[in-house]
């Protein structure tokens, strides 16, 4: 019995294999155990990324969206609404079999894909637009529900991917230690064996698991050429792909703070680094200070050479500032043309202003982009931090208004902020919440300029101009209200106002004269442009040939297919069509070919330099030859002197108007100084031979 149990007991060698057996399976179970860790941890790697590119695309659609709205559907920012469109319906396939949430979106997908496809359809997408607006507050309200569900998907995966790590980490962790006593126990043989299974030293392999484990990414992991399939191998891949997750997140984060056509900061990190340096500036009494930048130019170059130019030169302009911001300052973009830089540390008034005028010099340079030479340049605006300063709003508000200051001072300039800025804004508002008071009421009034024929005797018709007389401030210059009504949005509605007035006033006069009425930027933009003037004269009774709308160049800069739209419909309606101010601008002769105009206005700075050979003189003769050629009337306005007169007439203009011939009043009266003599004329004969 003895001899049996003997017989059948295991000698030293081959427990020492049984157990090296044992610890090899249970070695390899933990193994084949990690291993579909790392494959967990993979298939959820792969639905973050899959999540965050539909995120990514989503943000895309609705940045794309608000692109289309503002450029009113250009071709290219259509196609970028377009395709990060089509990018999402992929990435959402990829993530239905595992996410029960975004199964229930891909749902809802195509729904949101029907928005996109309905505010693409509109052939002249329009910000005031009620179609383009209804669909694109649609897609908005869509995409503010898909978007979070997406941010949710990817970090259900991103935890489930953290999980597995974290499993497999322990695991190997395990297996380590299981097989380094497996090598202790079995000898040489077994370190062998143990080394070919992990393709290095084991206590290497646990130490950068746990580094891998920790987040420590930056160095490589050491992997033997022979053994491709080892831990090693398996630890260099799952550190390579959460380099990979890092940078994804990284990019988000990136898109998020900072502004990606110029690659500084967006206005909300610009608030947070603001509100921050206000509560530091507070706490320690370092000098803040904020500079306001605004480009002089760059509406004219978007309007007239296009936004791709536009957007290469809002990046050209970012880096030129980007050179100047001193390290530890931050510069961000607010939108537009508009940007901002914090600086920290700069106490005195002189070393803001030496930067703020270094980059006024700087912008001043000529820009090279798309192979044309720019000149832009910038006003900036700047606010030091004092114990006066609310908040982050107050100190970017005190920094705008100076800014503004250096524009109205002649632009390319550089203002500091004082207190008498807060006494012109309170004025400012005053004045607007009196002049939105006056509105319909008997403080606003027309006075009427007149206009006389060719002989300078025959009444042609009046010049309808607003005023306003203040309760307590008297009779306000139009100098100041006009452009007040403008920045504050009054103006279409006192626009408004004056059409319907003059109109009423002009049909209760006793001779068939014609009335000539200002339209403003405002009104020019509505869309309902046309039937606004049909309504003021059917309500006053007046006959659309005695009504004249007077439109500045600069009016038909923007928005140029639109306003010759609305044009077209005046003419229709037997509106005459003046263009005001001609001779001022770059392309008046361009305008003239495309539409048919009834009259200009020589400008009056033709009139007052205009003298017998002068280059005025040769100006407005070349003028009335052009006009007359198109068989457009000419009126030549601002004539003060006898001389001016007689030269007009002497050319052949149709229509004068001017101080000499009589001041605006009250009532259509005019009121000439003295009755004027026979004026010579141009014969008929010789104007339409010069045409």
């Amino acid at each position: 019995m003895i001899q049996s149990s003997t017989a059948h007991r295991l000698t030293l060698r081959q427990r020492v294999g049984v157990g090296a057996l044992l610890l090899i399976l249970a070695a390899l179970g933990v193994l084949a155990l990690a291993r579909d860790s790392l494959h967990r941890m993979q298939r959820a790697h792969d639905r973050a990324a899959h999540a965050h590119a539909v995120h990514l695309a989503g943000e895309t659609v609705l940045r794309a969206a608000g692109e289309v709205m503002l450029s009113e559907g250009t071709t290219p920012t259509r196609d970028a609404l377009l395709q990060a469109a089509d990018l999402i319906g992929p990435h959402l396939d990829e993530l239905v079999e595992h996410d029960a949430e975004m199964a229930r979106q891909q749902l809802a997908w195509p729904t949101l894909r029907r928005r996109i496809d309905a505010l693409l359809a509109v052939r002249l997408i329009n910000a005031t637009d009620e179609t383009s607006l209804i669909n694109y507050g649609a897609l908005i309200a869509g995409m503010e529900s898909f978007l979070p569900a997406a941010v949710a998907a990817a970090r259900r995966a991103d935890a489930a991917a953290d999980a597995a790590l974290e499993r497999a980490a322990w695991l190997l962790f395990g297996g380590l230690l299981g097989l380094t006593a497996l090598a202790a126990g079995a000898g040489l043989w077994m370190v062998r064996t143990l080394d070919r299974q992990l393709g290095g030293d084991p206590r290497e392999a646990h130490r950068l698991s746990l580094r891998i484990a920790d987040g420590k990414l930056d160095t490589p992991v050491p992997v033997d050429a022979v053994h491709r399939q080892s831990i090693m191998a398996a630890l260099e891949h799952m550190r390579l792909r959460l380099l990979e997750r890092r940078a994804i997140e990284e990019r988000v984060q990136y898109l998020a703070r900072h502004d990606t056509l110029s690659g500084a900061l967006n206005r909300a990190s610009l608030n947070e680094v603001l509100a921050l340096g206000i509560q530091h500036a507070r706490g320690s009494g370092e000098p803040l200070a904020v500079l306001y930048i605004d480009l002089d130019r760059f509406k004219h170059v978007n309007d007239t050479l296009g936004h791709a130019l536009g957007d290469e030169v809002i990046r050209s302009t970012a880096e030129r500032i980007r050179t100047l911001v001193r390290r530890g300052d931050h510069f961000a973009r607010l939108g537009g043309d508009e940007f901002a830089i914090v600086a920290h540390g700069l106490g005195r008034h002189t070393e803001v202003e030496g930067l703020a005028q270094r980059i006024v010099e700087r912008l001043a340079q000529p820009l090279v982009v798309g192979g044309q030479t720019l000149h832009i340049g910038a006003s900036v605006g700047v606010a030091m931090f004092d114990e006066r300063v609310a908040d982050r709003e107050d100190l970017l508000h005190k920094a705008d208004l100076a800014m503004y200051r250096a524009k109205g001072e002649g632009r390319g300039r550089v203002s500091i902020y004082d207190e008498q800025l807060d006494g012109q804004l309170r004025e400012r508002l005053e004045l607007v919440r009196d002049l939105q008071a006056a509105i319909g009421t008997e403080q606003l009034f027309l006075h009427y300029q007149p206009i006389y024929g060719r002989d300078a005797r025959q009444l042609a018709g009046y010049e309808a101009l607003l005023r306003w007389h203040h309760p307590q401030r008297g009779l306000v210059s139009p100098a100041v209200f006009v452009p007040l009504a403008e920045s504050s949005g009054l103006i279409e509605q006192l626009g408004q106002w004056v059409l319907h007035q003059a109109c009423r006033e002009a049909a209760a006069w006793s001779q068939p004269l014609a009335v000539s009425v200002n339209l403003s930027v405002a009104q020019l933009e509505r869309t309902d442009l046309v039937d606004a003037v049909a309504y003021a004269l059917d309500a006053s009774g007046l006959p659309a040939r005695r009504l004249n709308l007077e439109i500045t160049e600069s009016m038909l800069m923007t928005h140029r297919e639109a306003t010759m739209r609305s044009l077209d419909g005046l003419s229709a309606l037997g509106v005459g069509i003046v263009m005001d101010d001609f001779g001022t601008g770059y392309s008046s002769l361009a305008y003239l070919w495309r539409f048919r105009f009834d009259k200009l206005k020589i400008d009056r700075s033709f009139v007052t330099d205009l003298s017998p050979g002068s280059r005025a003189h040769t100006v407005v003769r070349s003028i009335v030859s052009l006009a007359h050629a198109l068989g457009v009337t000419v009126t030549a306005e601002g004539i003060e002197t006898r001389a001016q007169l007689e030269l007009l007439c002497a050319e052949g203009c149709d229509e004068l108007q001017g101080f000499l011939l009589g001041r605006p009043g009250p009532m259509a009266q005019p009121a000439p100084a003295e009755p004027l003599p026979p004026v010579p004329t141009r014969k008929l004969a010789l104007v339409k031979s010069a045409a």
